[in-house]
Formats: structure tokens, sequence, C-alpha cells
């Protein structure tokens, strides 16, 4: 009988022959693995190998394997797993969504948050394969779905998880059972309104005036209550998602905000945690408000943190500008190891929270930084700063161009390193980590297509973008696969005896 285990070095190689003959694929610090026996030599796992199909498609099959540590590695086989009760690995994983964010938090026990989901079938599809073997009987649990504000290219994907339900390829479903869902409270409105467009003011709810300022008042928690007709198209496929959903479990419906201690109790243990950095609200008329900010100065700028405060602030009232700058941030900690997720904040937004981090309100220092808005040049170089990171990831993708906004930014990219704390940073693009292969010349089947656009170079996804990250509080490791099976870009950090990050040997067996 199998043994549920886990991976306990970086890299492990398996193998179809335990001669370590005939490479099958390699698996990660704390991937789970089914065991079927341990011998002087060898580990024999059960494990699965993706094979692409003549449509591109990727099929996941069950292979018996071996890892089979050399001699010169010093690892005997009964070093390389541990039992999945002893497993101390907290697994983050970065989705190239092309323009859009989507993250996985899975836990050393088994909790699972899904951030964000972009807004295409991409995430749907990384889930099913991650996840197999799900149903309408027999649902994954999903303990939180984090949305980080209500643009569309973070969480219209989402709904596509919900539709995968029916595809007509089995491997393609997945079935889930959300037990929470988080977001900042703001709710788009359709676009228009008698067939005019709606005002950028009227386009996020209820307002008022403070001072010279205006504010939403008008936060919404369960977004199962809020009426259709103060929804926008994707806001309305999210709720119709969610009810399904809902009629499988409660869910619990929050609005996070700065300061929020009790939201994450359910996943809070010991070193483990999440502090809510974001948004920042303040009370208006008796009311939870958050400022509606306006159009950003136009970019990009060089050294904008040098500018005049009056050069920096934004002007008029900006709807997308306000549901960005309103993210949600929060910070996951493990030990000796942070990683700060912010969503699409902004540089307005981002400067609050740079003058709360200078006045010990809030800890924005954290190893890994899931950098806002794609890489864009509406950024703070205070906040990235305070962040000081050492691993920085932007998801970003240009797929048409439609969705072609040059990210990430060059000035972006030259403050995250910067404003590192180490010589030599990692800064991971999630669509430079995807793959693909050239097919072929193809011509256009459909002759009114063929007569604008006519043959076009095929290429084929060789492999999908992730970026992975493990830790257990004492060390990280992070890395990505390639079009080459055996190739992978790997680095490690240990915690120094002063707890800081220093450089450490990637182990592969």
């Amino acid at each position: 009988m199998a043994t549920r285990c886990v991976v306990n070095v970086d890299l492990v190689d398996v193998w179809a022959d335990a001669g370590r003959k005939k490479f099958l694929r390699t698996l990660g610090w704390g991937d789970e693995v089914s065991v079927k026996k341990i011998t002087s030599s060898a580990v024999e796992i059960e494990t699965v190998v993706y094979e692409a199909a003549l449509d591109g498609s990727i099929t996941p099959n069950k292979l018996p394997g071996f890892i089979v540590p050399t001699r010169s590695s010093g690892f005997k086989p009964a070093d390389v797993v541990i039992k999945a009760a002893n497993n101390e690995v907290l697994r983050v994983n970065f989705i190239d969504v092309q323009q859009g964010d989507g993250a996985v938090i899975e836990t050393p026990d088994g909790k699972l948050i899904l951030v964000d989901g972009g807004d295409n079938q991409l995430f749907a599809r990384y889930l099913a394969g991650r996840f197999r073997g799900t149903s309408a009987a027999k649902p994954k649990d999903v303990d939180c779905i984090l949305v980080t504000h209500g643009d569309a290219d973070h969480f219209e994907g989402l709904p596509r998880i919900f539709d995968s339900e029916t595809h007509p390829e089995p491997k393609k479903r997945l079935f889930i059972r959300p037990h929470r869902v988080y977001h900042n409270g703001i709710v788009k409105r359709p676009g228009t309104r008698n067939k005019k467009r709606v005002p950028e003011k009227e386009l996020l709810g209820p307002t008022a005036k403070l001072g010279d300022s205006l504010y939403l008042v008008g936060l919404e928690t369960d977004l199962l209550k809020v009426p259709d007709a103060d929804m926008n198209a994707p806001f309305l496929k999210w709720k119709k998602a969610l009810a399904a959903y809902n009629k499988r479990r409660k869910i619990v419906f929050r609005r996070l905000e700065l300061g929020d201690t009790k939201a994450f109790s359910f996943f809070n243990q010991g070193s483990l945690n999440i502090e809510v950095l974001g948004p920042i609200t303040e009370t208006v008329a008796g009311k939870t408000g958050l400022k509606f900010l306006g159009d950003p100065p136009k970019g990009p700028r060089m050294g904008h943190e040098s500018l005049a405060q009056e050069d920096l602030d934004s002007k008029g009232f900006s709807a997308s500008h306000t549901i960005n700058g309103h993210s949600i941030v929060f910070k996951l900690n493990y030990g000796g190891f942070s990683y700060l997720f912010s969503g699409d904040l902004n540089d307005e937004a981002s400067r609050f929270l740079a003058r709360e981090h200078n006045k010990g309100t809030v800890n924005l220092r954290s190893e890994v930084f899931k950098v806002p808005h794609h890489g864009s040049a509406d950024f703070s170089g205070a906040f990235v700063q305070a962040i000081s990171p050492v691993v920085s990831v932007v998801s970003s993708g240009d797929e048409n161009a439609r969705k072609e906004y040059i990210h990430p930014r060059a000035t972006l990219m030259g403050a995250l390193g910067k404003h590192s704390r180490v010589a030599e940073p990692l800064i991971f693009v999630t669509e430079l980590v995807a793959f693909f292969t050239y097919e072929k010349l193809v011509q256009n089947v459909d002759p009114q297509v063929a007569r604008k656009r006519g043959a076009f170079h095929g290429f084929s996804r060789a492999a999908f973008g992730l970026v992975k990250t493990r830790t257990d509080g004492r060390r990280l490791l992070i890395y990505t696969d390639s079009a080459n099976v055996k190739m992978k870009e790997a680095y490690a950090y240990q915690l120094d005896d002063s707890g800081q990050p220093t450089p450490s040997v990637v182990v592969r067996v």
C-alpha cells in the first residue's frame, strides 16, 4: 500500500528505471508523492507525467517512477522523502495568466488560498491539473478565495473554474467548494445607463464628501446581496458562480481593510500568519469610506520620488485608479521569510503605505514581493524601498495589442534592483518563464480572414509560466521550469545568524 509523502530536498529527478534511465520529471521540495517502497538504492513512487497531445493539450498520465540518489549527492533514499504528516513546507506558486494576476498558497497542513485568477481559462486549467480527480460529489475544498480588487484581469478567470465543470474533457474539469471569499468591498457598476456613459464618480457606488475629498461609502460585504443592476458584466458572472458554490457550502464573505486581525484566524498558526495591510479606510459621515483617487501624472516618470508633491498628486476622479489603489495588500509570514502581495497598488496609494511604514504603523519589509499592477510605471520608489525585496515577481503578459501596456516598465524593473537589500536580487516575470515552440507557417482556412491576414507563423506552448516558491521559514527555494524538462532555473536562500537571507546551494538529487 502506498504512503503519502512529500519531497524533502530542493529538487529530485524521477526516472522510469531504477538505474537512473529514462528521465521522467523533476519534483520540488514539498511536492506530494505516493511512495510504494523505499530500498537501499531507490524510492519507488507513483508519479504523474504531463504529455502533450497532437492538438497541443496536456494530458496527465500516472506512471511508476524511481528517485535514485547518486552516491556523490550524499543522500540516502530514505532522506529524500518524509511522511506528509511531518511536512513543514509552505508552497506559493505564481501562475502566468497573461495580463492579469493569479497565485496559489498551500500550507504544510493542506490549507488552500487562491489569490485572484486572471481573466481567461489559464488559471482554471492550471488548477484542474494541480487538483485532479474532483467531481460534483467530491469537490476540492478551498479555504479562501481572495480577490485583491474588482478589475476583470484579476477575477474574471475565477468563474471559468465553475464553467470548467461542464467541459467535455474530464481532465479540464474542476469542482471546488470555497469556504470564504474576501475582497476590498468595491463593486463596479455598469459603464452605461440609458445608453449614456456613466460618469467616473458614479461607477463605484455611493459617495460622500469630506472636506475637499470624495469618498466611496457604499462598500459591500456579501456579494450575493448586491443587486444585479449594481454590477457590471464580470461581477454578474462572478455572482452567478458564487451563488452556485454557496449551495454547496455557505460562503463567508468579508471586506478586508488595514488592521483586520480576525480574517485569517482560520489560517494563522504559530509563525505562519497573514497580516492585512490595506486598503486604508477612513470614517466619513459615520460610514467606512475609501478615498476616490484621480488620474495619475502622465508617465513614465524617472526619479519621481524627487519631484515636488504637487507633481505627484493625482488630478480629477478616476474609477480605475481608485479601484487599483485600494487593492487588498497583505503580508504572508512564515518564520524568517515574508511575502508581500499588492494587487494593482499604484503610486498614490503605495505612498500612503510607505508613510505608515516609516511611522512604524505597518512593516512592509518582505523577502518575496508580488509586484503591483504587472510592472506599471505608476509606482512609488519609497514603497519598494520599504519592502527591500530579495525576490520580486511581476505577473504580466502581452497576449494582444488591446492588452499591451508595455509591462513591465524599465523604471519599475530598475527600482526593484536598486532598492533590494541584496547585491544580486532575483526578478521574475511570469510571461518570461513560459516557453513556446515554433511549429510551422500556417495558412488561414477562413477565406475572409485569409484575405486580411494571410499566412502566419504558428507556435505551441512548450511550458506554462510558473514561478514556484517553497519555504519552511528557515530556508527559501525559488525555481521555474523550461521547455527542456531536465532544465530548471533554481535559487535558494537560508537565514544567517542575524536572521538575514543569504544565498545557499540548491540541492538536486
